[in-house]
């Protein structure tokens, strides 16, 4: 019997040292001296002391949590001590190793007591090393905190820290101010030079305005080519104009990039706590509203919120829910503008026009919509619409008159873009029975150089299907005749700016003469836009222009009134 007991009981002992030697949890057994009695391997491990060597030193050499006034080892009172500074059994606890080379290491610690009927407690510690842990929840950290491309804050975490400021401010009586900062031209860059550039010119962005901000200051990235910057303690508005200015003048100098210098400008808006809003949403909001307004105004400029921003803002936001309820019922019609043969006067084609049919205020014109459907993403229904009704029209007119219409219709830039326009636009057609070549696509030129890789192999697409291509407003743009004559297009419109004063204006009309004259060299035919005399037609004529339209000619009319002008005309000439 006491053989058998004597074999369990070495079985049993046999079995807890394999488990004490062989587990991954670091165990240290010490006393209430803190005096380090046994280590496992991984304990071992972790401290890099071997275990003859660790049984010569105390616990809180090792622990800062662990003070050593709590190891008197001369009462009873002692082991109280050490318990009430222990977590509760089962519970755990990180806490920070130092190991042999006093590195800290952090480490997942849980307690356990060996109580002694005889004697003063001894204490199990298991751990375990968190560091790769704690490396994952510190990357975690910084990705919900930070941009990864600049290391800057990101959206989240400036508005926890306006909120935080914005409650100083106020317990203070004191002002802040909110910088929302555009870049100008970045998208160039990209298409371009590639994002990997870009990315490399957003960070060039971020170390040139921490720079010129005080550290005080909380500078994040917002979104995109967007930054946003705190700044505290602005009692008076001179020091956000000083700050303001100083930035727009940083952004004059080019980015060097591989020995190129880039050239990226930016355009603010500024906000102010408490005279423009109270809360950190709307002060962002604010500062959103004053950047577009210096972006309208010319860019590379700052303005300051106003009252009035906020009013057209109320006012957009109006019109959108306004334009979303027109798509619906359909509120828009078209008008139609005659375009005319200058030698012959016969009609050549008409250009597609849209209007808004408002039920309260009557017609309204593109240019009191089309900016806000084109920010809120509501001009492709609308295109779309232009683009079905405009090549139904040219074709009913081709089946009631014997002969076809050619129909111009504008294109959006985001029209434009759109990877499904060549498939949409020959559906169209084939649904109607009209011709390809009895359609021609408007499009401003600064629309074709702002992406011109992508612009050519949309043109070359719409010239295969047998669309025509025309440059709208031309003479307005950065473009180049050189460089248009790459592009596969067929038609200049001049903008009417260029004839206004043409009659008068001795250089105003040489340069009409010059672009017929180049546009006709690069085979290119010619429209002129806001003929509005006479005099300006026979100007033209003379010069050999090919088409003309203007309020002169014929004003943007509803199908009828075009069918009737048509009549009116053919009459008259023949």
């Amino acid at each position: 019997m006491l053989t058998q007991l004597v074999s369990e009981l070495k079985e049993k002992d046999y079995e807890l040292k394999t488990i004490f030697n062989s587990t991954q949890n670091a165990i240290v057994i010490f006393d209430n001296n803190g005096l380090i009695l046994n280590a496992n391997p991984a304990a071992e491990a972790v401290i890099g002391i071997e275990k003859e060597d660790l049984s010569q030193r105390y616990i809180f050499e090792h622990i800062d949590q662990l003070d050593k006034h709590l190891f008197d080892g001369n009462s009873e009172d002692s082991d109280i001590k050490i318990q009430n500074n222990l977590p509760d059994y089962g519970q755990e606890q990180e806490m920070v190793l130092l190991n042999r080379y006093g590195q800290p290491v952090p480490i997942q610690v849980s307690f356990n007591i060996i109580p002694y009927d005889d004697q003063l407690c001894r204490y199990y510690i298991f751990f375990r090393d968190i560091t790769e842990q704690k490396k994952t929840e510190e990357k975690l950290y910084r990705m919900a905190r930070y941009d990864s491309v600049t290391g800057l804050y990101n959206r989240a975490t400036f508005i926890e820290k306006l909120k935080e400021s914005i409650l100083f401010h106020q317990r203070e009586a004191r002002s802040l101010s909110v910088f929302f900062i555009d870049l100008d031209r970045f998208k160039n860059v990209n298409d371009t030079l590639g994002h990997s550039a870009g990315d490399t010119i957003l960070r060039m962005v971020a170390s040139r305005i921490k720079k010129i901000s005080r550290g005080a200051d909380t500078l994040a990235r917002w979104a995109g080519d967007e930054f946003i910057l705190l700044l505290e303690n602005q009692n008076h508005q001179r020091s956000s104009i000083t700050v303001a200015e100083k930035i727009i003048k940083a952004f004059q100098q080019p980015f060097s990039l591989d020995k190129t210098e880039v050239y990226v400008g930016c355009s603010i808006g500024i906000a102010q706590y408490p005279d423009d809003h109270s809360t950190a949403e709307g002060l962002i909001s604010s500062a959103d509203q004053a950047m577009y307004q210096s972006k309208r105004e010319g860019k590379g400029v700052f303005r300051f919120f106003t009252r009035a921003m906020n009013e057209r803002m109320i006012q957009r936001l109006k019109t959108e829910a306004e334009l979303r309820v027109a798509i619906t019922e359909q509120q828009f019609v078209l008008q139609y503008q005659p375009q005319i043969n200058v030698i012959n006067g016969d009609i050549a084609g008409v250009e597609a026009l849209i209007r808004w049919q408002h039920p309260e205020k009557g017609l309204v014109s593109p240019d009191q919509f089309i900016p806000i459907a084109e920010e809120c993403g509501l001009i492709a229904d609308i295109g779309d619409w232009v683009l079905q009704e405009s090549i139904s029209m040219s074709a009913q007119w081709e089946k009631r008159y014997g002969r076809p219409l050619i129909m111009s219709v504008n294109l959006s830039p985001r029209q434009f873009m759109d990877d499904g326009l060549v498939a949409k636009v020959k559906r169209l057609l084939d649904a109607v029975g009209l011709e390809a070549k009895h359609l021609v696509l408007e499009i401003t030129e600064n629309d074709l150089i702002s992406d011109r890789r992508s612009a050519y192999i949309i043109l070359e697409s719409l010239k295969a299907l047998g669309v025509k291509i025309a440059i709208d407003d031309f003479g307005t743009g950065y473009s180049s005749l050189a460089y248009l004559r790459t592009l596969p297009v067929d038609i200049l419109k001049i903008d009417r700016e260029f004839l206004i004063n043409s009659t008068e204006n001795e250089t105003d009309s040489h340069i009409i003469a010059a672009i017929i004259d180049l546009a006709h060299a690069l085979k290119l035919e010619v429209i002129a836009e806001g003929i509005e005399s006479i005099s300006q037609l026979e100007l033209l004529k003379t010069q050999q222009c090919d088409m003309a339209q203007g309020y002169y000619i014929g004003k943007p009319m509803a199908l009828e009134n075009l069918e009737d002008w048509h009549t009116i005309r053919n009459d008259k000439l023949h």
